[in-house]
């Protein structure tokens, strides 16, 4: 596999475990909380202050840029990605236009086509080895521009400068703006050794129909040393969309994982 085709299906795989792993159990704290004051803030009154759209996103279009980084390689490669709250879909192409992939999501399956190597895989969220993560399937690309938080699993709040830390029961860490309530950063501690990410970081929020969303999306591989950046150029709330899919050729025959 050349080092260009390497890279397109890395990022693809790197999103897919991404959508696909969100909120998995995690054992270790991951980040120190000792040096941190609790804040004097309820949880009912925290989630009040954090925007919350599961009422008023339902569905989502848009484009830009991904920047991919790993030791000895760097790449930027153009996406577009359309999703509902049931189904996303994302098409990457290299810096030339030339197709590199697409990934589909539903509420039963994950499917990545990898065009530059003929090559389509299906993942079924289902299967004994995805047991823990199954009732994950509706987790997709809304999901991922509005972060939302089940205020069940939060254990407890501490105050940081200008920033509210939550610390989950899955000991995993939520960094809020103390001024807007919208998510900076979310930092898992995974107890599932195959889990490529440790960190996703928001940035660039702007307030698109009325909504705040970010505009700069950035996860992280597991040891940190990888990680793929998303820069939105181009976001449609609401939009009416296409049946959603793979437009996969009739000689490429699917692998099943």
């Amino acid at each position: 596999m050349t080092k260009q085709r390497y890279i397109y299906y890395h990022f693809l795989l790197l999103i897919l475990v991404f959508v696909l792993y969100t909120g998995c159990s995690t054992t270790a704290v991951v980040a120190d909380t000792e040096s941190l004051e609790p804040a004097d803030i309820t949880t009912d009154e925290l989630m009040a202050l954090i925007p919350d759209y599961k009422e008023r996103l339902s569905t989502i279009s848009g484009s830009g840029r991904a920047i991919v980084s790993e030791p000895g390689n760097s790449d930027r490669v153009s996406i577009q990605f359309q999703s509902n709250r049931e189904e996303s879909f994302i098409l990457v192409r290299s810096g030339a236009g030339i197709e590199g992939g697409q990934i589909f999501v539903d509420r039963d399956s994950l499917m990545i086509y990898n065009r530059l190597d003929k090559k389509a895989e299906k993942v079924s969220i289902h299967q004994g080895n995805l047991s823990s993560v199954g009732s994950l399937a509706s987790v997709n690309l809304v999901d991922l521009f509005n972060y939302t938080i089940d205020p069940d699993t939060i254990d407890k709040i501490f105050l940081d400068t200008n920033s509210y830390v939550l610390l989950l029961t899955n000991r995993s860490l939520i960094r809020i703006s103390t001024r807007s309530g919208i998510v900076e950063s979310v930092v898992h501690a995974n107890e599932n050794s195959s889990a490529p990410y440790s960190r996703l970081e928001y940035e660039g929020y702007a307030n698109i129909d009325q909504l705040l969303l970010p505009r700069r999306i950035t996860i992280y591989s597991k040891d940190g040393l990888s990680r793929a950046t998303l820069l939105v150029q181009r976001l449609e709330i609401n939009p009416t969309l296409p049946p959603l899919g793979i437009d996969l050729p009739n000689d490429i025959p699917i692998q099943r994982l």
